[in-house]
């Protein structure tokens, strides 16, 4: 474990900081780990990144699992622990907050072909697999909860007896995604699961335990729902999280303890650590290309991010909620 630890270390400013944090949980306000946030803060992979912020709302979203989007590189940087007071996010987050549904729904500029039931022009929106997302990285950078109360307000309630159907804004036609209306969509229980683990006051919820119970309802029935499925390619180690697969799924439901006592969160553990190598280390099975500057964006090689991940998402396991 130490030798696991002391290379994700020295592999990057930013993985040298997350490990301090989150890993070793060390006092992140003590000045020595001040310049670890600052040198992480440094990076040329978070500089080029924040610039591309700059540019919001950047390329129109056309499918979801686009890893160029700047919804994705939002929550990535959400997700090192920066936030509004450091310089150019409060202004990034503002122009993000300029387009707000009559829900208090936060919206990207979108464009939905007719043929699946869209307008088919370029147009300010949302849906439940980016909404919930992009409210989650607004949460996780600071914004206060009274400004974004209304909206969060109504994205939970969105929720069914059986977990969050698919859903998005009227104004997009009659987009329904592509399953049956008025079922379960396992990448939108997904990313509402994902915005319940910075709501720690509403985890208890049920609409928060129905959205975790579909998640581990899915990897139990092995079905596809909504073309989401649990085969090869969800087993494939894939980093960052841009869409639904094994480690992105795994990662959300370690953050509530009812899902880690669940024998179906256990066995895909299981199946994660199955992967290591002899020394404890990860490689990408699957890689998002626009993300090639990080080593997840390679197969060839272990890879520092992953390993990272598997080891926090294992910390969570043994860790009180």
């Amino acid at each position: 474990m130490e030798n696991i630890i002391n290379q994700i270390q020295e592999s990057s400013p930013i993985l040298k900081f997350l490990v301090t944090k989150d890993l070793l949980v060390q006092d992140i306000q003590s000045e020595e780990n001040k310049q670890l946030r600052r040198d992480a803060w440094n990076d040329p992979v978070v500089i080029g990144i924040i610039e591309e912020l700059k540019e919001w709302p950047g390329d129109i979203l056309k499918r979801h699992n686009d890893a160029k989007l700047l919804i994705h590189k939002l929550s990535f940087i959400a997700d090192l622990g920066f936030n509004i007071n450091d310089e150019g996010l409060k202004e990034i987050t503002e122009k993000i907050m300029e387009h707000e549904s009559p829900e208090g729904v936060f919206q990207v500029e979108i464009n939905i072909p007719v043929h699946f039931g869209g307008t088919g022009k370029d147009q300010f929106s949302w849906m439940l697999c980016d909404a919930p997302l992009l409210m989650y990285s607004l949460v996780k950078l600071g914004i206060e909860r009274p400004r974004l109360e209304k909206g969060l307000e109504y994205l939970i309630s969105l929720g069914q007896n059986y977990g969050y159907p698919c859903s998005a804004s009227c104004d997009l036609g009659k987009f329904n995604g592509p399953g049956k209306r008025g079922t379960l969509c396992p990448y939108a229980n997904l990313l509402m699961a994902k915005l319940f683990t910075v709501l720690p006051d509403r985890q208890n919820e049920r609409h928060c335990q129905m959205a975790v119970e579909a998640l581990l309802d899915h990897l139990d029935k092995k079905d596809k729902r909504y073309l989401f499925g649990i085969g090869s390619d969800f087993r494939k180690l894939k980093f960052p999280f841009i869409w639904y697969d094994i480690l992105h799924v795994a990662n959300v439901l370690s953050h509530f303890d009812y899902a880690v006592k669940d024998k179906r969160f256990a066995d895909i553990i299981e199946l994660i650590k199955g992967k290591a190598d002899k020394n404890g280390f990860y490689k990408a099975e699957s890689v998002w290309t626009a993300w090639k500057q990080l080593d997840s964006g390679q197969k060839k090689i272990n890879s520092n991010w992953i390993t990272f991940m598997v080891q926090k998402i294992s910390l969570f396991l043994t860790t009180p909620k």
